[in-house]
């Protein structure tokens, strides 16, 4: 099993955690399982190998997936895969293993792989200034990158918007006028 980090940033937290489940009281567990349940973390770009002692014939099967706990500025890979482990015995009476893994749409795949990525901003350098006794003032530089930075979470375009706004008003600045003339000369040819 691999996992991939994609990241940048130095200082952010690159652990995240893992489960494989059966529902088979049954179903060989690796060391460290309990209860039907194996949990193990990774970090950064990695690889794993989960090893199941299998020492009967049958046929058994997992879950593996993501338990990270969410936090903000971080996509988490939400796939789920499906693991068969088939032991038989061959003619020579020998025990063999086969291990299928599929992933959510029941598709033969070779390997499991998470990746995962931290999508936020670099962290500000926290240092203290060389002259503690006069403090730091932010620099005209550091207030326009703020005012750059401001993330609404609604990255949509408003330009279309305005346009539109814009010709409604001139639209409707054309059809006040002409209802105000035709109303004018209606009432002049009453009189």
């Amino acid at each position: 099993m691999k996992q991939l980090f994609d990241n940048e940033v130095e200082g952010i937290a690159d652990e995240f955690s893992y489960i494989m489940t059966t529902d088979q009281s049954d179903a060989p567990m690796p060391a460290g399982g309990r209860n039907m349940q194996y949990s193990w973390t990774m970090e950064k770009n990695a690889a794993t190998e989960i090893i199941l002692n299998v020492k009967t014939a049958g046929q058994y099967h997992y879950n593996i997936y993501q338990t990270t706990e969410k936090k903000e500025d971080y996509k988490y890979d939400q796939s789920r895969y499906y693991v068969t482990v088939e032991a038989y015995y061959n003619e020579s009476n020998q025990l063999k293993v086969v291990t299928i893994v599929a992933n959510e749409k029941g598709e033969k795949i070779e390997e499991i792989s998470f990746k995962n990525s931290y999508m936020g901003e670099e962290k500000p350098n926290t240092t203290q200034p060389s002259n503690p006794s006069q403090p730091s003032r932010p620099s005209y530089s550091d207030k326009v990158q703020k005012i750059n930075s401001v993330k609404t979470g609604d990255d949509s375009p408003v330009m279309g918007y305005f346009l539109l706004l814009f010709g409604s008003l001139i639209c409707l600045s054309i059809l006040t006028y002409e209802s105000q003339r035709r109303n004018k000369r209606e009432s002049q040819d009453e009189a």
